[in-house]
Parts: structure tokens; C-alpha cells; sequence
């Protein structure tokens, strides 16, 4: 169940651009520099084409063919090219399977029918019902789109590079969009320029958006792009897409009016190239694409009036004064992702945002891991990507403890559903290191900047930071520990800001005495982290004077972002391993 999100310092690539460009010319092969590739020729290809081309991302390393699909890792095309001629080539993957077990599509292929095939009366209700509009027969031809025999459910196949089905997308009546496989689809949906084939000599321009209504409702402009849906929307742009994105020496990001879209759209820029990428910035008469269809806006200008996403060194305020309005028309939206589990956090922080570093401590054994588990739950199951940095606690007990959060149920007296909560749970954005005990401050840095970048994290949690102390020369001076979790907070510090990525660390707190309440300045070490921090959090212990009753309570110390600090009231429940209220308690009662 774990296997594919877990990753250890033996996944992470040790590599360069320039290392990988000086061995594909010393093996002759010619090397371009594309935007987010370097592109060669393939030596695997028994059948080369015109159109075939080796691609090698430049920051991991990972290799696609265009022509016979061979992709992997740089160490594995190493050893390929090294030991061409001497034993046997690998074998091209023509045929990619959606699901490892059973491929999926192949089986639905069979039991649903294609929207062009139904009479025009009953398409166009079908179109009505699952409010397309817009959506028209050469569409619906070009992409591909199933139907069930209940019509309930619409079914849209998502190819990659050549033209194979790899994975498919999902649209219900309750405008849910479900992606199968769930994680790194390496296809999406596209709609290419109709005189695609007439205008080879310019230069090739794509929009990008990231829901299904979104291209549906581009699709009924005429406008001279090609129009690609991701497929796992604003949660990742997997690094198998990048060679097929190679081809566009302009794209468009036009996506929604929140926090989530505007974080998206600058961080699949920075992967993209920033240089190509432009975005339609979330005002009021530039919304997503369905909605300004809707309100028969003027697509064209607004596409025309994208801006560049590539900052320059000096700005003005004539450029940041979009970007101010945005945020102000849209006030609740850029505040940050609100927790469901814990609204009385909303209240003090109004979100969780990219960019922030966050410092959790509290007492021993209080419940430190067991809380942030949850919270980063809550945050995963809204489509924050999370990854785990579990040092204390291994991950199968991590897992285990987030599992039951998810269902709220004692797992163990409820094993008849533990398949259908653990295949839900599967679904969720969630990635663990597999690091535990104490490790090298470089090493963990190079993994976390590694997965943020293939599986775009949005959260990093580190558990805890003096797990990641001790390590190197002079361990034994006390001084030393303080100057080492320096270190580590000053990375993560830099790496929040240079990635836009939320960090969490939980860092235990220095002894105090026996019934004081800890303050920020109990956090282990010196004042840095404290300072550094934008979020303190402290779970606070205290003892009613007349019933000798204990309450726990999650008190806001710092929050730089509009400086409200108060305190969440926590119970926790043994059952569920929640500090959160139960559903049926919790409606219509704010903590």
C-alpha cells in the first residue's frame, strides 16, 4: 500500500546538467538544451522516426523516449548506453497499463458507450446535465469520452506522448473529478489548434488548465492554442509529462481565484521554465475558464492580457497592482487552505499558506506527533500535498495512526472495512521518507528538495528536529546541538521561501519547571527558531483547581501573518486517536 509513496536516500539522484551533458556527448550523442529537458537522440529506438527524441529531465535525471516510450531513471540510461552492444537493449513500453492489476480502461471500454455514438437529442441532454456547455460532437470525438448505461458518470481517456491511453478521468453529476491511477499519470487531455498541421513553422502555444468544465469551455473558442487539461488538476504536474510540454515555446496557466491556484500556477511554472509561462492573473473579470464562458466574457483578451510569471529582478507597483486586487477581491480565497477538523484554528491563523515555516512543541509524550498528524491530514484531504519526515516514529505506526484519524473508528474492532478505508486513505496526496533515527542534515535536504520537486509538496513535516542533531565532529559540546538545529532551521527556513512550500517542525521543548506553562521561548536551543518561525504552536497541559481535572489546549504563540494568537480547546478521543469532534458533534459548533 506504501510502496510508491515512500522514498529513500537510494531514490534520490545524484546528478547535474552538466554531468548529464558532458557523458551523452562523450557517448556522441547530440545534446539540445530544451526548457525543462535535454533532448537527444534514442540509441533504444528500433524503429526511429523524425519525430524521435530521448528526453532527459534536467533536474532528476528521468528519461522518456518519444517514439517507443522507454523511460527511467539517469542511472539505469547510464548503465544502458554504457552496455549498448554488449548484452540485450530493454524493451520499449508500447503499451502502458492505467492499473498494474487490472487495467481499468480496457475493462470500462467494454461496458460503456461513446458519447458521439448516442442520437444528437439524447447527447445534448446528456451535455445539459452535466452543465458542458459548449461541449460539441468534434469535442466530444477528439477526446474520446465515454458514457455509462446510467448515464450518471462521464469517462474521458488521458494519453501521453504516443497517443496511448495511460490513465483516465472521471466527472459525476456532483462535478467531482476523479483520476485513475490516482498518483503520476503520465497523460492528459488535449485539443490540439485545428490548423495545427498548417502553421509548423511557428512557434507552438498551449493553455493549460486544470479542470475538465475548464476545457470544455475553451474548446468553444477558436483561438490559436492548444488547450491541455492536467490530469491530476492543481495537486501535481508529474516530471512524464514534461516531454510532451517540451514542444511549446508558449503556454498559458489559467486557472481558478484561490490560494491553491495562484501557488500552483507560479510553482508548475518554475517546472515548466518560467520563461515560456505566462498566467491569467484571478480577478473578477479574468475568473477560470468555465465561469467566464458562463458570463460570455471575452476569452481572447483576456488570454491576450496573460502576464509573464518570470519576475524580474526590480518591479513596480504598476506590476504588483493586479496582484494586490486579486488578493482583495478575493480576501477569503488567498488567506490560506481552512481546516475542517479544527475551525477554531481558522479563526487565529485564516489558513494554512505556502511559503511559511511553522514550529509545533510541547511537552513529552502530550500528543505532539498524534495532533500534527491530524492536522496534516485535514490539510491532505483538501489537496494539500504533504510529505512526512518521521524520525521518532516509523511510518507503518504513522500510517496507522493517520488511517484511523481518516475513518474515525478503532481499526481494530472494524477490520471487515479496513480494505475500503485503506484503498480511500491510498487516494490521498500523502508521501513518507523513509528515514529514521538520527540523519545528516544535507541528506534529508537533498530527499526533501528531490520529492518536492517530482510530486510538487506543498507540505513538508519534519518529526522531530532533534532526531537530525548529533551528527558530524564535536557531537559531545552541548554548544554544538544549538549550533546544529541552527543549521536546520535556517534550511528550512530557505528552503519555505525558495520553494513556496509550508514547513512544519516539531521540536521538543527545554525542561522547564514543574507545572509552568511553556512559552516560545521554552523551544529547545536558541532564540533562531523562534524568530525564524512565522506559526509558533504549544500544546499546553492545565490543571482545573478543583476537580484536579487536566485539560490540553493547542495555543497560537506567534503568527506573523496578521498577528491574532489565542488558543484551541483539544479533547482528544482514544478510539479514533482524534483531537477533533466527531461529525454529529461538531455541526453547527465551532471549538
Amino acid at each position: 500500500m506504501w510502496s510508491r509513496k515512500v522514498m529513500d536516500a537510494h531514490d534520490i539522484p545524484n546528478v547535474s546538467v552538466s554531468k548529464m551533458k558532458r557523458f551523452l556527448e562523450l557517448n556522441g550523442l547530440g545534446v539540445k538544451d530544451g526548457y525543462a529537458c535535454l533532448i537527444t537522440s534514442c540509441k533504444f529506438c528500433t524503429s526511429a522516426t523524425e519525430d524521435s527524441a530521448l528526453f532527459v529531465n534536467k533536474v532528476t535525471g528521468f528519461y522518456q523516449c518519444s517514439n517507443c516510450g522507454i523511460s527511467g531513471q539517469w542511472s539505469t540510461l547510464q548503465n544502458q548506453i554504457n552496455k549498448k552492444g554488449e548484452g540485450e537493449l530493454p524493451k520499449p513500453k508500447h503499451v502502458i497499463k492505467v492499473d498494474p492489476a487490472d487495467s481499468k480502461w480496457r475493462e470500462l471500454s467494454e461496458k460503456l458507450q461513446n458519447l458521439s455514438s448516442l442520437p444528437p437529442d439524447e447527447r445534448s441532454k446528456i451535455i445539459e446535465k452535466f452543465d458542458l456547455k459548449g461541449l460539441s460532437k468534434n469535442v466530444i470525438t477528439q477526446l474520446g469520452i465515454l458514457v455509462d448505461s446510467e448515464k450518471t458518470t462521464l469517462y474521458f481517456p488521458l494519453k501521453n506522448a504516443q497517443n496511448c491511453v495511460v490513465g483516465f478521468k472521471e466527472l459525476n453529476l456532483q462535478d467531482s473529478e476523479i483520476t485513475v491511477p490516482s498518483n503520476n499519470c503520465s497523460g492528459v487531455l488535449r485539443l490540439s489548434h485545428p490548423d495545427d498541421e498548417k502553421r509548423t513553422d511557428n512557434p507552438k502555444q498551449a493553455i493549460i488548465v486544470h479542470s475538465l468544465k475548464d476545457l470544455v469551455a475553451l474548446s468553444a473558442y477558436s483561438l490559436p492554442y492548444d488547450k491541455i487539461c492536467l490530469p491530476h488538476g492543481l495537486l501535481s504536474l508529474p516530471q512524464e509529462l514534461l516531454p510532451l510540454l517540451e514542444q511549446y515555446k508558449k503556454i498559458v496557466l489559467w486557472f481558478g481565484n484561490d490560494t491553491a491556484s495562484w501557488d500552483s500556477a507560479k510553482n508548475f511554472a518554475k517546472k515548466l521554465d518560467e520563461r515560456r509561462c505566462y498566467f491569467v492573473r484571478p480577478i473578477e473579470s479574468q475568473p477560470a475558464p468555465h465561469i467566464a464562458h458562463k458570463n460570455e466574457l471575452n476569452f481572447s483578451e483576456i488570454v491576450k492580457s496573460s502576464q509573464p510569471i518570470c519576475p524580474d529582478s526590480v518591479t513596480t507597483f504598476s506590476s504588483l497592482r493586479e496582484e494586490l486586487l486579486a488578493e482583495l477581491q478575493n480576501k477569503n480565497n488567498t488567506q490560506g487552505v481552512k481546516w475542517k477538523r479544527f475551525p477554531g484554528l481558522n479563526n487565529i491563523l485564516k489558513g494554512h499558506r505556502r511559503g511559511e515555516l511553522s514550529i509545533l512543541t510541547g511537552p513529552t509524550g502530550c500528543g505532539k506527533t498524534t495532533l500534527m498528524s491530524e492536522l496534516s491530514l485535514d490539510l491532505a484531504m483538501q489537496g494539500v500535498t504533504t510529505l512526512w519526515g518521521s524520525f521518532e516514529i516509523k511510518n507503518h505506526r504513522l500510517a496507522r495512526t493517520m488511517l484511523q484519524q481518516y475513518c474515525m473508528l478503532p481499526l481494530e474492532q472494524n477490520l471487515k472495512d479496513f480494505e475500503f478505508w485503506a484503498d480511500q486513505f491510498e487516494k490521498l496526496p500523502l508521501y513518507f521518507l523513509t528515514f529514521h533515527g538520527q540523519q545528516n542534515l544535507q541528506v534529508v535536504m537533498e530527499a526533501v528538495e528531490h520529492v518536492t520537486y517530482v510530486y510538487d509538496i506543498a507540505h513538508v513535516i519534519i518529526d522531530n528536529v532533534q532526531f537530525m542533531l548529533g551528527l558530524g565532529e564535536k557531537e559531545n559540546m552541548y554548544i554544538d546541538r544549538f549550533y546544529r538545529q541552527d543549521l536546520i532551521i535556517a534550511a528550512f527556513r530557505s528552503f519555505a521561501t525558495k520553494r513556496n512550500c509550508h514547513v512544519t517542525l516539531v521540536i521538543h521543548p527545554r525542561k522547564e519547571r514543574e507545572g509552568e506553562q511553556l512559552s516560545a521561548n521554552s523551544i529547545f536551543g536558541s532564540a533562531k527558531a523562534s524568530q525564524e518561525a512565522d506559526n509558533v504552536f504549544i500544546i499546553q497541559h492545565k490543571q482545573h483547581s478543583q476537580t484536579a481535572e487536566l485539560n490540553k489546549y493547542l495555543q497560537v504563540a506567534k503568527n506573523r501573518f496578521c498577528g491574532d494568537l489565542g488558543i484551541v480547546p483539544l479533547q482528544f478521543h482514544k478510539d479514533s486517536r482524534s483531537f477533533s469532534k466527531s461529525k454529529e458533534k461538531a455541526e453547527g459548533e465551532e471549538f
